[in-house]
């Protein structure tokens, strides 16, 4: 079976072909853009998902793709719709015209319409895929953790190691189910080799829920640290970001409060009917890789 991975240089990315390389069943192509790709055992094509003549060579001979690859910032709205929704766009015509059977879609938990402006992309992204003539799933994951992530959670495990003090958005009220990378990484092992969940929009969430207040303390006692919270009112972290933006740094994104704030679906009834799922819970996941 030749297999198509997109978002090849994420951590998710190159878990997911190394374990699909163990199974030995499967040739692998992985698709490089802006980030390096390295992998002696896969074919490395180079192509821009906005160029559509490239993405038709790509998936040449292809029976599944997975497309992972997305821009998570940035400061343009045109931008996250450039690449998340024609970007996606193209690579299913890509699919199309060569006749590829599956299309697995790594969206997010946050793809909503109050999600920012990657959510309402990745929204949009999910539509292009159910429009299109493929045997489509859509994967929703919450927020993803695991060894040499830097981002989101992985990023607050840091400050949690590193800084007493820790800035929270709001009162912390809202909520957060991360999720181990590899757990992700099962799921869409199990869907290639099974053929399993057809058509289906599914949640890949953790086991537990926390608001962001409570997490911050569950890190701090998994990594024996004492911490305290700068809770920092919404309106005004929305001015800085604003200023900052005025000053093209890209150290934020406008929409990333959006994203943090919305309300986000975590139920697994419906994934865990179609699925072996049994995602491993915080403390056990951190652990596996705490230095």
């Amino acid at each position: 079976m030749n297999l198509l991975i997109t978002g090849a240089s994420s951590t998710l990315g190159k878990n997911l072909t190394s374990e699909l390389l163990k199974i030995g069943k499967f040739t692998i192509r992985l698709l490089e853009h802006n980030s390096f790709v390295s992998n002696n055992n896969c074919e490395i094509f180079k192509a821009d998902v906005q160029n559509i003549d490239n993405l038709v060579k790509a998936c040449a001979g292809i029976d599944i793709v997975i497309h992972m690859a997305a821009l998570t910032h940035s400061p343009s709205p045109d931008a996250y719709f450039n690449i998340n929704v024609v970007g996606t766009e193209n690579l299913l015509a890509a699919c199309q015209e060569n006749n590829v059977r599956r299309f697995i879609f790594v969206s997010s938990a946050a793809a909503s319409e109050k999600g920012g402006e990657y959510g309402m992309s990745k929204l949009e992204g999910e539509e292009r895929v159910k429009g299109s003539s493929l045997d489509w799933v859509i994967l929703r994951p919450s927020e993803i953790y695991g060894p040499n992530m830097e981002e989101g959670i992985g990023k607050l495990i840091f400050w949690v190691k590193k800084f007493r003090f820790i800035p929270v958005i709001g009162d912390g009220s809202y909520f957060l189910s991360p999720v181990y990378v590899d757990d992700i990484v099962n799921v869409i092992v199990e869907i290639i080799k099974n053929n399993s969940a057809k058509k289906e929009t599914l949640n890949l969430c953790g086991p537990e829920r926390f608001t962001m207040d409570e997490l911050i303390d569950i890190l701090a006692q998994i990594h024996s640290t004492k911490v305290k919270k700068l809770f920092m009112p919404v309106w005004f972290v929305r001015l800085g970001i604003a200023i900052l933006s005025m000053m093209r740094s890209d150290f934020v994104c406008p929409d990333q409060i959006s994203r943090l704030l919305c309300e986000k679906d975590t139920k697994l009834d419906k994934t865990q009917a179609l699925i072996p799922y049994n995602p491993r819970k915080l403390e056990e996941g951190i652990l596996s890789f705490k230095t």
